[in-house]
């Protein structure tokens, strides 16, 4: 049962009097409210530290933004009592301020957070994402809503709380959350994350929890330059030094005016010039940082992007083309030398992430594939430029282009396990967690990916969509009639 978030109306009695128009509620006058969920019950716990002080002192208390923070934290971590003023290893909520912290009661959604008393929460449970936002948007009330989830993530799960064991699941967030906690604005400070279908899992008009816009990295990396971005954010006659990206531009952006996109765009670009001014000052991180990525998502394109993607495999599945598309991820057609573009590799899992528009475009090619094939694939390209407002790509990713590419798509091997960029592509079989139904095991799969399920009819013998074109090349069903996890085509 989803969180209901929302107050019922007052019921006004009917009268044979006409009843007195509504009272309109006047806007809000704060342009922004950034809420921050720190999911930090695990080795986050200190970075996240540093990272908090830096982008309030970068944002200056500026009128235009109220940084709200949900902060978990462990005991086999930091002890640093300095940023919020005290050490803790409970959950507790602040209101960031340039040089100091206000703890806030939140008891009212939280039962028991108040501001003496010590409160012990499960961060990887969506529910407390959902009580989090219900008590920022109650108490600084903004025309535009942002949400900021800093934790650790592999593209599968997210959150990971040490006390209590679990990780949040990327389909719970909407299983669990009710569309009334959904934002204009969701930055993931986790690690591959940039996924076409997470994209799709958040998109608006879900049901459920979803953003507008999404800022994420494909990759395993460290945070984005936040700080660059805030410093950068400043209301009329809030004066302060802002250090220019770019020679002779008018580089302040007034929070009254910046869109959802505009913030997402902002915070790519400072990531990318924080990126090359890190190399410029430590040229010995040149290889931790030269396959780094980010992107700026518009998430009202990606049903489209799906839909046009799905068309593909319907295309893809009818030609029986198999083994030509695969040779397009692993580099062996002819005219190519190396595999597609993709972000596989991190301390967290292994993960068979290609990189999106990259591998469309090479399908949109190739004159192995059939003419539908192509046509099809050169509307998907379109579709996911669509989709990516800004990006940027480090020198490693050859042929990285802003704007079109920083967006992964699940595409494993079959029975083989062949040699990414970063190592070892998983094959279907070792992807329980990539499934459309409910995966619940002891390994602590979860299933449920709507991109996965949405347009497939199961058991019915034709591909549908992405997922089933990959069950049907991939899922040897001679030793289960129903193949892996239950599904068939």
């Amino acid at each position: 049962m989803k969180l209901l978030l929302t107050t019922l109306a007052a019921l006004l009695p009917a009268t044979a009097t006409a009843a007195p128009l509504p009272q309109e509620t006047p806007a809000p006058s704060r342009p922004w409210t950034l809420m921050i969920y720190g999911a930090a019950d695990n080795n986050a716990d200190g970075p996240i530290l540093e990272f908090l002080d830096d982008i309030r002192k970068a944002l200056d208390d500026d009128p235009g933004m109220e940084l709200i923070l949900f902060l978990d934290r462990s005991e086999h971590f930091s002890d640093d009592a300095s940023v919020l003023g005290e050490d803790f290893t409970g959950a507790r909520v602040y209101r960031l301020r340039k040089d100091s912290a206000e703890r806030l009661d939140a008891s009212a959604f939280f039962p028991g957070m108040t501001t003496d008393e010590e409160y012990e929460v499960d961060s990887a449970d969506p529910e407390n994402v959902a009580r989090f936002v219900a008590f920022a948007k109650e108490r600084f009330p903004a025309r535009h809503y942002g949400l900021m989830i800093y934790s650790h993530a592999d593209g599968c799960t997210m959150c990971p709380d040490e006390e209590s064991g679990n990780d949040m699941h990327i389909p719970a967030l909407t299983d669990w959350v009710d569309e009334a906690a959904s934002v204009d604005f969701l930055a993931l400070e986790l690690c591959n994350m940039s996924g076409l279908e997470i994209a799709y899992q958040w998109r608006p008009g879900n049901g459920g929890f979803s953003a507008d816009v999404l800022v994420a990295i494909p990759n395993a990396g460290p945070p984005l330059d936040w700080d660059r971005a805030f410093a950068r954010i400043r209301s009329e006659g809030h004066a302060t030094a802002v250090a220019a990206s770019t020679e002779g531009a008018d580089v302040r952006v007034d929070p009254n005016t910046m869109t959802p996109l505009a913030f997402g765009t902002l915070v790519i670009e400072e990531g990318h010039n924080g990126r090359r001014a890190l190399l410029a000052r430590n040229p010995e991180h040149v290889q931790r940082l030269q396959h780094e990525a980010a992107a700026c998502l518009d998430l009202k394109q990606a049903k489209q992007a799906k839909k046009a993607l799905d068309e593909l495999a319907r295309a893809l599945a009818s030609g029986k083309q198999r083994e030509a598309f695969e040779a397009l991820r692993d580099g062996a057609a002819p005219g190519l030398s190396e595999p597609v573009m993709n972000y596989v590799g991190n301390d967290f899992g292994r993960r068979p992430f290609v990189d999106t528009y990259a591998l469309l475009a090479r399908a949109a090619a190739a004159t192995e594939l059939s003419s539908k094939a192509r046509e099809k694939a050169a509307a998907a390209c379109a579709a996911v430029d669509a989709l990516v407002v800004s990006s940027f790509g480090m020198d490693g990713l050859t042929g990285f282009e802003n704007g079109k590419h920083g967006v992964f798509l699940v595409f494993p091997d079959g029975t083989a396990t062949t040699r990414g960029t970063f190592g070892e592509v998983p094959t279907w079989s070792e992807l329980g967690w990539y499934t459309p139904l409910a995966a619940e095991s002891e390994g602590g799969a979860y299933g449920r990916w709507a991109f996965l399920e949405d347009g497939a009819t199961p058991g019915d013998g034709i591909v549908d969509n992405w997922f089933e074109l990959l069950d049907a090349w991939f899922d040897d069903t001679s030793s289960s009639p129903e193949g892996l996890n239950g599904y068939a085509y």
